[in-house]
């Protein structure tokens, strides 16, 4: 063969084997981005995301504005222009609402195609982690989701990555205390592989917990947005210095929030024509949190939804471009997020969660919003309002049926769905799943029910106030106690397919 055909086919060999290192050096890069690759400094911009809707939803005539394009969760075409969007928007991943792999609900199918969606768009998904979810019934099938999610979900290329640590948001936190929750986790998560964000106003959980963020902060009556942040971005701060352990603030921004058509008595806070949007994002700013995220991308019902609309357009995927920008021009709080192989001790707590002594029976409110209602039950009116932090006095409790009220003992009591209690000079009830209740509870008196239920007894007990009397209820709002209550109007509801309506967030 001549020379010169010999140098043409060794050179055409050579382009060929530096095109190939090329296109392998460009897929090593690609997947590296894939694996959800995040450092601890990044200022990351998240967004919960709900993929429970149908046709039907947008029929419902339970919502405030309805989407630009009308879509059902499990179309991906519906996926991929969601995906697009939030990444135009500044959002680098969504927090994706996720009732377990069980009973064939439609989240866990949805989550998988997310993350195929996203993998395909070089954007990240995590785990909203729904501990009230109604096919997760009890610590065991929370535990197992929990293995599932980890060995399953977290091993996909989109999902979000923190210094190779997967991250989980969780919903109501409270449901189970720290130590089921370091339970759960020695079972999922032994070598504390993930990061795990807290919800909720109740920061002692930081002890076993990689950060704290709340759901919602647009509360009714609204609080002042710039101390709410500054007030829970301090408690992880307090934490952060006593411990020694690195925690993650996230700051919530809301574009405003409205659920009057979806619930009895819901509130409305107006956008303000962007006004509002900008307030929040500003008092976020303002915590120097290491992440922000926006409730939310999608939840309709609550009307908390940046996505395009009917009624706004695209108004609020701009405003949430500009803003994500500004925060990430301004860095991240630096962290150091290495995975530790055992779980803090219990008794590592913030400084802010150390606690007065009780000398009289006293509820303290442990979520946001907590409605006291005009008897033992959600059948019964709503009279007053107590938001997070406040102590308020108990005066009574109910019982479900006569034989409750022979026992009288501490564990009875603290058992209480419902608790009568004094505020201001009025008495009303208010639900013990979410307030924790101190103090001498022994004494506290019941009301009872009598065994055919068609009446109610009555007790007095005395108060600083004076004499005051138990409310009489009717046997079927005692016998609902039980249930879990509807509380103040700050979160989810589900749509879509058979599922049951979620509580709404407290």
């Amino acid at each position: 063969m001549a020379p010169s055909r010999l140098l043409q086919i060794g050179w055409r060999v050579a382009l060929t084997i530096a095109l190939l290192l090329l296109m392998l050096a460009i897929s090593l890069r690609t997947n590296t981005q894939r694996a959800g690759a995040q450092s601890g400094n990044d200022p990351l911009v998240l967004a919960f995301y709900y993929s429970w809707y149908d046709d039907a939803t947008w029929t419902s005539g339970t919502l405030s504005d309805l989407p630009a394009q009308r879509y059902a969760s499990a179309d991906r075409a519906a996926m991929g222009r969601h995906i697009d969007q939030a990444k135009a928007a500044g959002i680098d991943a969504f927090v994706v609402a996720w009732y377990g792999p069980g009973g064939g609900n439609q989240t866990e199918s949805n989550l998988a195609a997310l993350l195929e969606e996203a993998a395909a768009r070089n954007f990240r998904i995590a785990i909203l982690f729904e501990s009230d979810s109604p096919f997760m019934r009890g610590s065991g099938e929370a535990t197992a989701a929990l293995q599932h999610a980890m060995a399953t979900h977290a091993q996909q290329p989109a999902f979000l990555r923190v210094e190779g640590r997967p991250v989980f948001f969780f919903w109501r936190t409270q449901r189970y205390g720290i130590d089921a929750w370091r339970a759960m986790r020695d079972a999922a998560d032994p070598s504390r592989a993930a990061l795990w964000i807290a919800d909720g106003v109740d920061t002692s959980y930081l002890a076993l917990f990689d950060g704290h963020h709340l759901y919602s902060n647009t509360w009714n009556p609204a609080a002042n947005l710039e101390s709410v942040n500054r007030k829970f971005a301090g408690q992880v701060e307090s934490y952060r210095q006593s411990s020694g352990a690195a925690r993650i603030w996230v700051a919530t921004v809301m574009p405003g929030y409205n659920d009057v058509r979806a619930r009895a008595g819901g509130f409305a806070q107006d956008r303000e024509g962007g006004a509002y949007y900008d307030r929040s994002w500003a008092a976020a700013l303002a915590s120097t949190p290491n992440w922000v995220v926006v409730t939310s991308f999608n939840e309709w019902p609550e009307g908390s939804f940046i996505e395009p609309s009917e009624g706004w357009g695209d108004y609020f995927l701009g405003a949430t471009a500009a803003w994500s920008g500004r925060f990430k021009q301004g860095g991240g709080q630096a962290l150091n997020l290495a995975p530790v192989a055992v779980a803090l001790p219990a008794a590592a707590l913030p400084v802010a969660a150390a606690e007065a002594t009780y000398d009289a029976p006293t509820l303290l409110v442990e979520t946001a919003l907590l409605n006291i209602r005009g008897g033992p039950g959600t059948d019964f009116p709503l009279v007053g309002t107590a938001a997070a932090g406040a102590a308020l006095s108990i005066t009574g409790r109910s019982a479900g049926d006569a034989a409750a009220a022979e026992s009288s003992s501490a564990e009875s009591a603290a058992d209480a769905a419902w608790w009568q209690v004094a505020y201001g000079d009025q008495v009303g009830w208010a639900s013990g799943e979410f307030g924790r209740a101190v103090g001498p509870l022994e004494g506290v008196p019941l009301l009872t029910q009598d065994e055919d239920g068609a009446a109610t007894r009555t007790a007095t007990v005395a108060s600083g106030a004076g004499e005051v009397v138990l409310l009489s209820a009717p046997a079927d709002a005692v016998e609902t106690a039980e249930a879990i209550p509807l509380q103040a109007p700050v979160g989810g509801w589900s749509f879509g397919g058979p599922q049951p309506l979620l509580s709404p967030r407290p």
